[in-house]
């Protein structure tokens, strides 16, 4: 089969967005999976292929797809299923917990030559489109009948082969409901599409027929922090002439340093990046403060006084081998629910620490609020707090709920 530029969605602001621009067209919402774009060609004599977001060909990368998905037919249209492609994400599963895994543990696989037998990484396929159906292209059908063609073609094998979760949802309560849903099963957010009015498959667009709606729009997920600049990075293309990005820092109170958090270039106007670099190029040092404490897989082109402190959002916060953020302390001094009252060692039936002495936490997808003219650096977001926001989020605090609950049954 020869793959097809897949079409894609627009970015949401948030559910109030939504509403405005599909307030006349039915819609449904989908659970936004954290994997690897996936479109699936069955051919007429059977072979299937597999090519990623790109049209690279990922058949080698997953045996395991491949011979799951001509399984998946449905038993009464097997026969009549004779060629298709679908438009899937391939997303890593934990068999045992019967559970998604993190995209992080997707990329471990192999991406050439894999036997199906040395797989380690299990992946479920999540199928939420059909482009083609035996000889017919379906992509100037409407989604709802598309999806209708999907769900009468195949069916469901837990783990392997199913069908994205949805809903057909019309409020707010309904979306923002469906969203934390999404967040808890481990996924990114939601995909909202038109099923009917003006519902066609748009190959190789970024269309507002799809909109995504991420987890760092849900109100409650994530907090904001306030930040330190400690570095810079000169911008390209349009950002030429300024910096196109910045390294921000937490506050250690304990060691007086500040430690690389995140980089960030995202919620800039042209005219405030203008405004930032005419500030802080008077704060250039030539070299890091003795106190800063960074890696350099994450080194700026100039390092900066730490002068400034900035409020920034966040989707949500993740352990980092680059960033050191709060280093050592989620695998030193929090116990299972994050309470530096209760040692470790007293929860090591319920929680054992799985963070590396010499990681530190960053933040996904940051950005910029405003500028904290009323703080003081030391004043910033503390590298306990990082730690406690860390602990709070909801997916871990589910992977201990569940870790605990398998330990006592165990014991």
């Amino acid at each position: 089969g020869i793959p097809l530029k897949p079409m894609l969605a627009q970015p949401a602001k948030g559910v109030a967005e939504l509403l405005k621009r599909f307030e006349e067209a039915a819609f449904t919402c989908e659970y936004k999976y954290d994997g690897e774009r996936a479109q699936i060609h069955i051919l007429e004599d059977g072979a299937v292929f597999v090519y990623s977001r790109n049209q690279e060909n990922n058949t080698a990368k997953y045996p395991d797809i491949v011979s799951r998905v001509p399984k998946a037919r449905s038993g009464r249209r097997k026969d009549s299923v004779r060629s298709c492609i679908l438009d899937a994400e391939a997303v890593a599963w934990d068999p045992d917990k019967k559970q998604i895994q993190p995209f992080q543990v997707l990329m471990t696989r192999k991406r050439k030559d894999v036997e199906a037998a040395e797989i380690k990484v299990q992946v479920c396929l999540y199928a939420f489109d059909m482009l083609y159906l035996n000889g017919e292209s379906l992509v100037k059908e409407p989604f709802s009948a598309r999806r209708r063609l999907l769900r009468e073609s195949f069916v469901e094998a837990e783990g392997e082969f199913l069908f994205a979760t949805s809903v057909d949802a019309g409020s707010t309560e309904e979306i923002s409901e469906f969203l934390e849903q999404s967040i808890k099963d481990s996924c990114e957010g939601l995909m909202v599409k038109t099923l009917d009015v003006d519902a066609t498959y748009e190959i190789a667009k970024r269309s507002h027929k799809w909109l995504k709606l991420k987890k760092d729009y849900l109100e409650g997920v994530g907090d904001t922090l306030d930040l330190v600049v400690i570095g810079a990075y000169l911008g390209k293309g349009k950002r030429v002439g300024t910096y196109g990005g910045f390294l921000l820092a937490c506050y250690d109170e304990e060691s007086e340093e500040y430690q690389s958090i995140c980089k960030i270039g995202t919620g800039f106007t042209e005219e405030s990046l203008e405004k930032h670099y005419g500030f802080l190029k008077d704060h250039v040092l030539p070299q890091p403060r003795p106190y800063y404490r960074w890696d350099s897989g994450a080194a700026p082109d100039h390092w900066l006084a730490a002068v400034q402190v900035w409020e920034v959002k966040c989707g949500d916060l993740s352990i980092s081998p680059v960033y050191k953020a709060a280093v050592g302390l989620v695998s030193r001094r929090y116990g299972a629910f994050g309470s530096p009252l209760v040692p470790v060692s007293a929860l090591s039936h319920v929680f054992s620490p799985k963070v590396d002495e010499d990681k530190g936490i960053s933040l996904r997808f940051p950005r910029f609020l405003r500028v904290r003219e009323d703080k003081k650096p030391e004043e910033a977001t503390s590298s306990s707090q990082v730690a406690e926001l860390y602990k709070k989020q909801q997916q871990i605090q589910n992977q201990q709920l569940r870790e605990r609950a398998e330990d006592e049954d165990f014991y």
